[in-house]
């Protein structure tokens, strides 16, 4: 250790220096002296000793007679330097004055070097336990103060006593000032709630990554594990400490996964059930086309089947809306304005929503690009629009808005699947009743509706939930009761320049052939009609139930086989698959894929493929003859 500086003040010079004899001669040589309050206070300045033997009296003070305790004062108001006061004899006042400076300590004249130098070495000591505490106490405090956990003291009845700003921060209270004084039960939910709590701390004494629900200041849920510890007097809790994390992102994105497992596994589930609806919709359909077709105007039973005709159209539209939902539909996407659709169906929009709703729109200029399914897109703001004209009976007002924005910049993601990037945000609200948040957590889910019975499928939101989620964007919903609801949709900016748009052709009348077709289907009723359809057409018609059975086929015909319809979904060998090796044995044969259901995967087949074409299931007979002429022909 370094030797210890020590100050004498002393206006007696023979007194001082017999004072730095005795230091030195007891091993204290860095020693100074000022023999007056002025001189002490420049020594000080200059190079602050570690202690002071300071005389209690000095001569020429004026009118103040305790001129030592006058510079003691001044000194501890600049330094934190021990003083040890030096005197002959002081009366009680003199005494009293000098405690106000918390002196380290009295040495009265004339002294024991012994007893000097146990003085000076107590003083040091407790000094640097003093300093050493202050240390200590600041780190702790710093700690506190700048740790990122809640942390709180609070008293036995639960009120808090003194926190840190984080746990301010976490509770929504503006400052830890505001926060003191509340009690803990304000920030549970219900008065059971906060008896369990306080009654497991008080049976446990510690709570261990205990995990709750607890309010913000504003009544706002916050999520949040906490290590809690009870202090207990005589069996009585008398302080509660504990530590707090904040769990409500991870508790967000956690709920945003499982909702999402959710949707996933129903989605499959609608995408299977459509799958299969729409084979037999293909046969019921077909059928009714051909007897309808076939009928003359005087069939008595004329009536009853253009009825199961119309009923197999709308089942065809509801699995159209199941296969949108989980995501499970062909979508022909290409780089469009957004601001373009949303004006070219405005009034579409007005004629749906009636005129007791006003129609407002605040389109962003410079609005980026989006590459979507134009057609798509529209059924997605005609399914939020019908949604918001029901939600307002009496009368209200719907906005369109769309703008440009980039996450995470500007916002936080909505959901754990949302990647960093440009996007294009468009936000259809209303003023209309709103929902809570149970019903907010079902309204995407297939047949769920709020609606009474008889006037609502629960399928709208379902579509607009897949159509978004298979063209990569997502959505985020906010409604409260009474205060309407806002649907936001985020589309990637597209990376691709906008294409021209090309006007499509009305597709004329089904046309005859007379080429052979390999028809491979696994639903027997669905592959006879098939052949029954193409056979009055004028085509061959070669069958498989199966793969390996139109291998087989294949092999037998390969040279007269001019195109082959295949399903995309049968046991065994899949469509693709079947394809592939159809193409090994006879490169360049023309297919055409049907199916029930399809996704974006064979989607991209099909389109690298320029040999292959899709056909969605259920199909009236002539859309199918017509789409086999434009392969055959294309």
């Amino acid at each position: 250790m370094n030797e210890p500086g020590i100050l004498i003040v002393e206006d007696e010079i023979i007194v001082a220096l017999d004072i730095r004899n005795s230091l030195e001669r007891i091993g204290y040589r860095n020693v100074r002296i000022a023999s007056d309050g002025a001189q002490a206070l420049e020594l000080v300045e200059e190079r602050p000793p570690d202690l002071i033997l300071m005389d209690i009296l000095l001569k020429e003070a004026g009118t103040d007679a305790a001129d030592g305790i006058s510079i003691a004062t001044k000194v501890r108001e600049r330094r934190d330097i021990p003083i040890i006061y030096i005197t002959a004899y002081a009366d009680e006042t003199t005494l009293q004055r000098a405690k106000i400076t918390q002196p380290y300590g009295y040495i009265l004249k004339p002294f024991e070097e012994r007893d000097l130098r146990t003085t000076i070495e107590m003083a040091l000591y407790k000094h640097r336990m003093e300093d050493e505490l202050r240390r200590s106490e600041e780190r702790y405090r710093r700690f506190f103060e700048e740790d990122l956990t809640g942390d709180f003291i609070a008293d036995g009845a639960g009120t808090i006593v003194t926190c840190n700003p984080a746990f301010a921060r976490i509770f929504g209270f503006p400052s830890t000032d505001e926060a003191m004084g509340t009690g803990l039960s304000a920030l549970f939910p219900s008065a059971a709630e906060w008896d369990g709590f306080i009654g497991a701390v008080r049976n446990n004494r510690m709570l261990v990554y205990h995990e709750r629900e607890l309010r913000r200041a504003d009544g706002s849920p916050v999520f949040i594990v906490t290590n809690t510890t009870g202090l207990f007097e005589g069996g009585t809790l008398v302080e509660i400490r504990g530590y707090i994390f904040d769990e409500t992102y991870r508790k967000r994105l956690e709920q945003q996964f499982l909702q999402a497992q959710k949707m996933e596994a129903v989605g499959r589930l609608a995408g299977g059930v459509a799958h299969d609806f729409n084979n037999l919709l293909t046969v019921i359909n077909g059928y009714s086309e051909f007897i309808l077709s076939q009928s003359p105007a005087e069939n008595p039973f004329l009536r009853e089947v253009r009825e199961i005709n119309r009923a197999g159209e709308r089942a065809a539209h509801l699995t159209r809306q199941l296969l949108a939902f989980s995501s499970k539909q062909v979508l022909q996407p290409r780089v469009v304005d957004l601001n373009t659709i949303v004006t070219n169906i405005e009034s579409m929009l007005r004629r749906l929503i009636g005129e007791h709703i006003e129609l407002k729109s605040n389109l962003a200029e410079d609005l980026w690009k989006i590459e979507v399914d134009p057609g798509q897109l529209e059924q997605v703001i005609m399914n939020l629009a019908v949604n918001a004209r029901d939600a307002m009976s009496g009368g209200g007002e719907l906005l369109i808005e769309t703008a440009n924005c980039t996450v995470p910049f500007d916002l936080p993601a909505i959901s754990p699947e949302m990647r960093q990037g440009d996007y294009i945000k468009l936000t259809v609200s209303d003023t209309g009743h709103g929902f809570d948040d149970e019903t907010r957590s079902y309204i995407f889910e297939p047949f769920f509706t709020t609606k009474p019975p008889g006037e609502g499928t629960g399928l709208g939101l379902p579509t607009v939930y897949g159509i978004i989620a298979q063209s990569c964007g997502h959505i985020d919903v906010r409604s409260e009761p009474g205060n309407g609801s806002v649907f936001t949709i985020f589309l990637p900016r597209a990376e691709k320049p906008e294409q021209a748009r090309t006007d499509r052709t009305a597709p004329g009348e089904a046309r005859h052939g007379t080429e052979t077709v390999l028809v491979v289907e696994d639903e027997d009723v669905v592959r006879s009609l098939i052949s029954h359809i193409l056979k009055l057409y004028g085509y061959t018609v070669l069958e498989a139930r199966n793969g390996a059975d139109a291998l087989l086929v294949h092999k037998r015909h390969r040279e007269s086989i001019d195109i082959a319809i295949i399903d995309l979904v049968m046991p065994g060998l899949s469509g693709n698959v079947l394809a592939d090796r159809l193409h090994q044995a006879t490169p360049g044969l023309k297919v055409l894929f049907i199916s029930g259901y399809t996704d974006r995967t064979i989607h991209d087949l099909i389109a690298d493929e320029k040999s292959a074409a899709f056909l969605q299931k259920p199909f009236k007979p002539d859309e199918l003859a017509e789409r086999l002429r434009q392969v055959l022909e294309g």
